[in-house]
């Protein structure tokens, strides 16, 4: 996920796009090597800890992150007609909250997760290309003691859960050349996702009273299309895709299925003309319909078979970034900036969290040195503002079940944040 021009860092390098290359003799010209990694530091202060809900009144809440990812990417053509894209990522992340009765601290290295990709050129206009992912529990999944209270918001430090259980998923798609400036792609992705363990809450007002639970997350589904083009000095991709999941257990029981997700996407780079550099702009919009849950009998206290929830406790999320870069010799700066909307209080299935409602918006600047073109360096720092809304209007759920899923509640003010987030990075390609 990461170009010289593109919001990503370093670490993020994706796989190469799946197009023709000119005919290599020899074997170093077939293949190339990769590696990659970034330092990436967090710093939030706010008036209220996370979650907000159960958090002191009147403490101020704090916390840091300290993200290392690294990744290897081989991409070689065996034969003309055949593209192979290998690519590993891991990293080590400590994480820690300094909030009054929220203090936590975590650290561990994070999954490992492995992609395989080959395409095949043989046909004219037609290029299919199979994928498999992997992801390796190298990270920790169950958090004991204050520990637990290190899963900090995920709108303000890159990695708010720290591992799952052993997955893999094969992708097939095909890209359609149309002409040399236009090209789609679409894709079916099915994700088999292997349970893990994690700490469960006794009360849901001591969160540090906890036991072992384990959680069975539902297999997913996912249909992916996307269309780039390139018209002079733009160059364009709009992606969109849906999700679909099967039913999460909780110690062998269903407890909930997340509701069908939308994601649309877009990137838009241009180059402008002598020295004025290049402007990159990222969209992306993301909705989810209403989840099924485990209900409560209000006078038995039985659970209750899944059933649609009455509101919709996922939230609409809107992100734009913006950054543009101003060529000096080998160097390259320029401003960034990003914003961000989540519309209410949701429900992340992926890291079992209530995240708050907010507006978030952050500036910096970013900087960038090539030497060569097989080496790039890269710095960034960036100032971040957040305000989560009065929560009034708050959606309840029964989400009671699920491990660490502690519910906002009633008469949380509105609250703000400041934050830093600092990085810098090195990529070599061989």
């Amino acid at each position: 996920m990461i170009a010289t021009t593109s919001f990503i860092w370093a670490a993020d390098i994706p796989p190469a796009a799946n197009a023709p290359t000119q005919s290599a003799n020899t074997l170093s010209d077939r293949w190339s090597v990769t590696v990659a990694s970034d330092v990436r530091y967090f710093s939030w202060r706010s008036d209220r800890g996370y979650p907000t809900s159960i958090a002191l009144v009147n403490a101020r809440g704090s916390g840091t992150e300290t993200y290392i990812p690294y990744v290897l990417q081989l991409v070689g053509r065996p034969i003309d007609d055949i593209k192979i894209e290998i690519l590993g990522r891991a990293g080590w992340v400590r994480a820690s909250q300094s909030t009054s009765g929220l203090n936590g601290e975590v650290k561990t290295p994070t999954d490992t997760v492995t992609n395989a990709t080959v395409t095949y050129f043989g046909f004219n206009g037609f290029q299919p290309f199979v994928s498999i992912d992997f992801n390796f529990p190298t990270g920790k999944s169950a958090l004991f003691g204050t520990a637990a209270n290190a899963r900090m918001d995920p709108d303000l430090v890159d990695i708010a859960s720290f591992g799952e259980g052993f997955n893999v998923g094969p992708t097939f798609g095909f890209n359609l050349p149309f002409t040399d400036n236009l090209i789609a792609s679409t894709s079916v992705g099915y994700t088999q996702r292997g349970s893990f363990t994690r700490e469960k809450s006794l009360t849901p007002t001591d969160p540090t009273a906890q036991a072992p639970s384990d959680i069975n997350p539902g297999e997913v589904l996912t249909v992916t299309a996307s269309l780039g083009y390139q018209i002079g000095s733009l160059v364009s991709k709009i992606t969109g895709s849906v999700s679909s999941e099967t039913n999460t257990k909780v110690d062998g029981q269903d407890t909930f299925r997340p509701g069908r997700r939308y994601l649309v996407s877009g990137e838009w780079s241009y180059t402008w003309p002598e020295t004025w550099g290049t402007t990159n702009l990222i969209g992306s919009l993301s909705v989810a319909k209403r989840n099924k849950v485990l209900f409560l009998d209000q006078h038995t206290l039985n659970t209750i078979a899944l059933d649609t929830e009455p509101l919709n406790s996922n939230s609409n999320v809107y992100l734009v970034r913006l950054q543009h870069l101003f060529p000096l010799g080998l160097v390259s700066v320029g401003p960034l900036g990003s914003y961000l909307y989540r519309n209410h209080n949701g429900y992340n299935s992926a890291t079992l969290q209530f995240v708050p409602a907010k507006t978030r918006w952050s500036a910096g600047l970013l900087a960038q040195v090539a030497p060569n073109d097989r080496i790039s360096l890269n710095a960034r720092v960036e100032r971040v503002w957040t305000h989560v809304a009065d929560d009034s209007v708050d959606i309840k759920t029964s989400l009671l079940l699920v491990p660490n899923s502690a519910i906002p509640g009633f008469g949380v003010p509105p609250i703000s944040s400041t934050g830093w987030q600092v990085s810098g990075g090195l990529s070599i390609r061989f």
